[in-house]
């Protein structure tokens, strides 16, 4: 969906970068060891996938460009302190390239980046719609509920790990900041209405890019023993309900034009981003298969 008149996206996803950086840092001391780790870590941006389908569906649904940036900015700070602490806890040794804050830092800093992270999200999300405020912050708390209950079954599951369970996992660690990303904007808008929708298409396309992302490190994955590769489960798995489902490419296939069909169905193309990185993923795996 093509946008018109309507700020740059690139442009807004640097602003809300920006934003984001500034909430967390402007409490601290310069050259404080919490200070330097932020900085740190803000050095090296990810993909800011969430930040630009939350910017996206607020354009589209007609808000402010300075709430559009606040919002993004609310998420991919959630998703950062997320990153943080899942390192720590999985003791990943890089993020992005380079030394996971713990590792760098030590686990105390990180643990107090990521709440600082998190404190961050809220002050952002409530600053974009004031009148919204009680609504967005409850939308924030389910999403970072769902997200920690993810993580902790993904933390219990040891070795024991199937196919439901990580897909579970997949759902609720990975789809609440992707909906996240869409619920905020329709809170702001008043879409209450298309909130379910909204989780529904954002659980579904966390499970369904998890898949494609696995399928892509099964080699590696394989090679270092991980318990946790949804493709290298679905091959392993004897599970009567993937009778029908022939490889992880099928499963990936589901979820995706499930989370797409959810996305194309939101209010005034809110969703047509997410709709359109579905296919995108969906056009990848026919290509690979062929």
């Amino acid at each position: 969906m093509t946008i018109i008149n309507t700020p740059n996206l690139r442009d807004l996803l640097q602003t809300s970068r920006v934003l984001a950086e500034k909430t967390a840092l402007k409490e601290l001391s310069h050259g404080s060891a919490l200070h330097d780790a932020i900085r740190y870590h803000y050095q090296t941006p990810g993909s800011a996938a969430r930040a630009a389908l939350c910017l996206s569906a607020s354009l589209a649904l007609g808000l402010t460009a300075q709430s559009a940036a606040r919002l993004a900015a609310s998420v991919e700070t959630l998703h950062n302190a997320s990153l943080i602490q899942d390192d720590l806890q999985d003791r990943d040794a890089l993020r992005r390239g380079k030394t996971a804050i713990w590792k760098e830092f030590g686990p105390d800093i990180a643990i107090n980046a990521t709440d600082l992270l998190i404190a961050s999200a809220f002050e952002l999300v409530t600053s974009a719609s004031p009148d919204s405020a009680h609504r967005l912050v409850s939308t924030m708390h389910r999403a970072i509920a769902r997200t920690l209950q993810g993580q902790t079954k993904d933390l219990d599951a040891g070795r024991d790990l199937n196919i439901d369970q990580a897909i579970t996992v997949a759902k609720e660690k990975s789809g609440p900041l992707f909906s996240l990303s869409l619920e905020l904007p329709l809170v702001v808008s008043g879409h209450f209405y298309f909130l379910t929708l909204a989780r529904e298409a954002g659980a579904a396309f966390g499970i369904g890019y998890q898949i494609f992302d696995d399928i892509h490190d099964c080699a590696r994955d394989r090679e270092c023993g991980s318990l946790s590769n949804l493709a290298l489960l679905v091959r392993s798995s004897g599970d009567s309900k993937l009778a029908s489902l022939e490889s992880a490419e099928d499963l990936a296939h589901h979820y995706l034009q499930e989370a797409a069909s959810g996305a194309s169905a939101l209010p005034d193309g809110c969703g047509a981003l997410l709709a359109d990185k579905c296919v995108e993923l969906l056009s990848e795996l026919d290509r690979e298969a062929a």
